[in-house]
């Protein structure tokens, strides 16, 4: 497997360096050639930057590919905001020779330049397309039949879908295959595709974030999902930090929200206090509490065994 960068982002290891420590674990417990490598900055982010000076994003951006363009590299990471981000700008670069080059002439200034050699993964497809499911299957100890998972892609994991090329971005399949493949039943349900809303609360919108996040709380808390399941820090803020902040003012969901890694990282055997899950507002001791008491119930098939083997059988 070719060697690729891991991109954090700002927002894992300034808010949230347990999903950080989670990734880590499961990166180096699977054996893959990750590599940190210095001068990564913001992606940067779009919808305040972009929006500010779009100029600006696409230096920035392409800055940031520059870096693992000249090592060989290709690039993942675990935020669906920064991927989105870097492949929206090597997508319009690689398009528009014109504006290549007037990007490049900035960069020869600093000594870079963009080729757009590497490629770009989120860790979810990454993990389906390149690790793969029975890599997968083979690497879990305890998988998470009975468990009923809600899955929130996000809406960066798919989109821009002309930049990405990972997924259907109506209809996408690849996180639920993994689910899927570590024994859970993946829900479908209404809200399953809609946007999250956090990036209300980046333009002072707060109760409206808090509109978005209670639609899609209140789904899953009718349905009985066990767990909503995502891979996107913002999300995870969004329904984490938020859910929690709702619970204070008296609005109980009580829905453990789980990073992938964090999933991942249970089936192989981590604690959730060695994946860092301890450290998230909404409490997740009923997710692992339902985990446990599931795997300490005999299957259905050793039932039947030990029916037909019991020293009734002839009587």
């Amino acid at each position: 497997m070719k060697e690729f960068a891991v991109f954090w982002g700002c927002t894992i290891q300034t808010r949230f360096p347990f999903i950080e420590k989670s990734t880590r674990t499961v990166l180096e417990a699977f054996g893959l050639p990750y590599r940190d490598i210095d001068g990564f900055t913001c992606c940067p982010e779009k919808s305040l930057v972009n929006n500010i000076d779009h100029a600006a994003f696409v230096l920035t951006a392409a800055r940031n590919v520059a870096l693992v363009d000249e090592l060989g590299y290709d690039l993942v990471s675990p935020c669906t905001g920064c991927v989105s981000n870097l492949a929206t700008v090597s997508c319009e670069l690689k398009a528009n020779p014109k504006e290549k080059d007037s990007v490049n002439g900035m960069l020869k200034e600093v000594g870079r330049e963009f080729t757009g050699k590497a490629k770009l993964h989120h860790l979810v497809p990454f993990f389906h397309d390149t690790v793969g499911l029975l890599a997968i299957k083979q690497k879990m100890k305890r998988d998470f039949s009975g468990m009923k998972i809600a899955l929130h892609y996000g809406c960066h994991m798919i989109r821009p879908s002309h930049a990405l090329r990972n997924d259907d971005p109506l209809n996408p399949q690849k996180f639920d295959n993994l689910i899927r493949a570590m024994g859970a039943e993946s829900l479908q349900f209404l809200t399953k595709l809609m946007c999250c809303g956090q990036g209300l609360d980046r333009i002072d919108e707060h109760d409206r974030a808090l509109h978005f996040a209670r639609i899609k709380l209140r789904e899953l808390k009718s349905i009985g999902a066990d767990a909503l399941v995502l891979c996107c820090p913002s999300c995870f803020l969004q329904f984490d930090n938020n859910q929690f902040l709702m619970e204070k003012e008296g609005e109980r969901f009580g829905i453990p929200v789980i990073y992938f890694t964090e999933l991942l990282g249970l089936s192989m055997g981590y604690t959730a206090e060695e994946l860092g899950m301890t450290s998230h507002r909404v409490d997740c001791e009923p997710f692992i509490k339902k985990w446990e008491s599931l795997a300490n119930k005999p299957s259905r098939e050793a039932a039947i065994e030990e029916g037909l083997s019991g020293p009734n059988l002839l009587s």
